[in-house]
């Protein structure tokens, strides 16, 4: 059979990705390989940030791939994949997990193509030529992904390995594994461990932007109000600061709203734990934080500023989504939708149970008028069908979800 030209399969496969079958593969693939790779690779399945990192590496080769089918431009690995092997490294993880990866990555690609070519048309090209092709061009593609990675991988560790990074990362985390040495870490982190711990967690949610340095002085910052010292960090990915304010007394951490603003400005997120003393308190200050930063990875709406107080329910809930979700329906389902009064009486709703049912404290914080509060929580009740204060727990975590989620499935 007469080869057909590079050019002519190129223009064929450019054809093919805009027919809605080529616009399965192009949506589906990338979700397809993470799954894949989840599968075979569980620790990463774990880790919220590694799992968010992995999907924007996987979308970022399959449009850079998809972008030089002709392969007339030198190899650029996307961005977004030399933050998955950052962060790799960061997590202390070995280089055969990033191995593992890409060469099950590899496979999956591989399969989704033969699958493509499964499908074309009797006058379209010949399969085997097509196969031969997108294979080739994979083929190239991640060998020069994977020596590029390999390199960023080796320079993030070398860095870590060499400066005093890696010993602070090893002693933070002997300290969240349930190390004891209290007296040791406070020397070698230079980090008064015996005071009062306020665990931090700053993301930033954006792809393709240097995050390290803003959430550093953001840190500092947050520091600063809390009338702590510079805190303890720790990169813990290529977006992720976790960080611990020490205190001789216990800070206020509503303080810490004050800086809402300047977080919305950079983009980035806080999460807060409550404020403990000692070793135990460094380790539940952070767990509360990083709980409340994993459940709103997933959130539509997430506030500059999230405490864990605020969204413990929600926290203690989250792994049974079925089961959250017919509680919100049952709670606060008359009071979901669209319309923008809707959304005021929801607001107020919240505020007043937040502020223990306060009419006047509700009234100060929206900027409203006492019988405008009066108003909205009679027609909230109105329309639940009961008083607000018969089981305000259920309501309020009810009304908190749709505020970080929106209206659940269904």
């Amino acid at each position: 059979m007469e080869e057909v030209p590079d050019a002519e399969l190129i223009a064929w496969l450019r054809t093919y990705m805009e027919t809605p079958d080529g616009q399965v593969v192009l949506r589906d693939l990338p979700p397809r390989v993470d799954a894949r790779i989840l599968g075979q690779i569980p620790e990463l399945g774990s880790d919220p940030t590694l799992v968010r990192d992995l999907s924007l590496s996987t979308i970022g080769q399959w449009e850079a791939f998809l972008d030089n089918l002709e392969g007339h431009r030198p190899f650029a690995l996307p961005p977004r994949a030399a933050d998955l092997a950052r962060s790799l490294a960061r997590r202390g993880m070995d280089l055969a997990v990033l191995l593992k990866i890409y060469r099950t990555a590899h496979k999956t690609v591989l399969d989704i193509f033969g699958e493509i070519t499964e499908t074309i048309a009797a006058d379209g090209p010949p399969p085997d030529q097509v196969l031969k092709f997108l294979w080739t061009r994979a083929v190239e593609w991640l060998d020069d992904s994977v020596e590029q990675l390999i390199i960023t991988f080796a320079d993030e560790h070398r860095h870590l390995v060499e400066g005093a990074l890696l010993q602070r990362a090893e002693r933070i985390r002997e300290i969240l594994a349930g190390g004891d040495d209290a007296d040791g870490a406070s020397r070698d982190l230079a980090h008064p461990l015996a005071q009062w711990q306020t665990a931090l967690v700053l993301w930033d949610p954006v792809a393709d932007r240097a995050a390290a340095q803003p959430l550093n002085d953001l840190a500092v910052q947050a520091a600063r109000l809390l009338g702590g010292p510079r805190p303890l960090t720790l990169a813990s990915s290529s977006r992720d600061l976790w960080c611990w304010v020490a205190t001789p007394t216990q800070p206020d951490v509503s303080v810490l709203a004050g800086l809402a603003a300047t977080l919305t400005d950079h983009r980035v997120h806080l999460a807060v734990g409550v404020p403990q003393t000692g070793l135990a308190g460094f380790r539940t200050s952070h767990a509360e934080a990083f709980a409340a930063q994993r459940l709103c990875l997933g959130a539509a709406r997430v506030p500059a500023v999230v405490d864990y107080p605020d969204v413990e329910l929600l926290c203690l809930l989250a792994d049974d989504h079925d089961l959250l979700h017919r509680m919100v329906a049952r709670e606060v389902g008359a009071l979901i939708g669209a319309d923008k009064n809707l959304g005021l009486i929801r607001d107020t709703a919240l505020t007043f149970l937040t502020q223990r049912q306060n009419v006047e404290a509700t009234a100060e914080l929206l900027f409203v008028h006492k019988n405008t509060v009066r108003y909205r929580l009679a027609r909230a009740e109105e329309l639940l069908g009961h008083p607000l204060t018969a089981h305000p727990t259920k309501v309020e975590v009810a009304l908190r979800y749709v505020a970080l989620f929106g209206p659940p499935p269904g």
